[in-house]
């Protein structure tokens, strides 16, 4: 982001910085979050989102690896290997207000969210929940250890550090997210392996709700054959990510009847 605004004093007054793509703005938002530059990503954002047509939604697909530089951002507790990590992307509209959504990143037990997903959850919250919901923060931070059963693969339980900033795009409000595993995952089968997941999501207003942009590096497998690089696990992400958009949608949608 740095860079971006490096070059846009050095243009000419009708010129202006060429708008990031997708891949591009998954990376520089990874690192902006990694730096707390709540300004700078929300800048990045709206630059951003004026490219986006939301009558091409939902998009998805790969993007590129998680650079060597950009794992360095988090502390990893093992010899992981960041190009062994697979770039997975989504991008449509959740039918969400700003704080129906906050109230859906946020939620202490995600089962309540995400319903068909997890066996078991427990968030462990470093920052005030109450002032990042109030606006007094614009930071929340959490620990969480959750457990996944997949039909077939067997089950597996994992550790990640999250987070959540709110975030000014345009003087709307909007957020991201970031989690990351310092660990490999504890499957129950030997040849179900979750060793790498980092996760960077964006959210800000468009048409019909909020805009959210999903990118995830993640290394996976459920036999030696059937890794993130396969067709198989590649369909069974991006089916597992756009779960995820329906449940949050479902779940803002249950607010209003509250």
């Amino acid at each position: 982001m740095a860079t971006l605004l490096l070059l846009a004093g050095c243009l000419s007054p009708d010129a202006a910085p060429a708008p990031p793509t997708l891949d591009e703005f998954l990376h520089a938002s990874w690192v902006d979050y990694a730096g707390e530059d709540l300004a700078g990503l929300g800048e990045l954002t709206a630059t951003f989102g004026a490219t986006l047509d939301p009558a091409e939604f939902p998009l998805q697909g790969d993007y590129s690896d998680l650079t060597d530089e950009e794992f360095a951002l988090v502390e990893v507790e093992w010899d992981a290997d960041p190009a062994d990590a697979a770039g997975f992307y989504l991008v449509d509209t959740l039918d969400c207000s700003a704080p129906e959504l906050a109230d859906a990143l946020t939620q202490p037990d995600q089962r309540l969210v995400f319903p068909d997903n997890y066996t078991d959850y427990n968030r462990e919250f470093i920052d005030d929940l109450d002032s990042f919901l109030a606006g007094e923060s614009d930071i929340v931070r959490w620990d969480t250890t959750y457990s996944v059963d997949i039909p077939i693969a067997g089950a597996y339980t994992t550790f990640v550090h999250g987070g959540a900033y709110r975030i000014s795009v345009d003087g709307e409000e909007g957020f991201a997210t970031r989690t990351w595993a310092p660990n490999k995952a504890n499957s129950d089968e030997e040849a179900t392996k979750l060793d790498q997941d980092y996760q960077i999501e964006v959210y800000f207003p468009g048409d019909g709700g909020m805009i959210h942009t999903y990118g995830m590096w993640r290394q996976f497998q459920i036999n030696p054959d059937t890794t993130q690089d396969s067709e198989i696990i590649r369909a069974l992400i991006l089916d597992g990510m756009k779960g995820y958009f329906d449940d949050t949608s479902t779940y803002c949608a249950s607010l209003r009847t509250e």
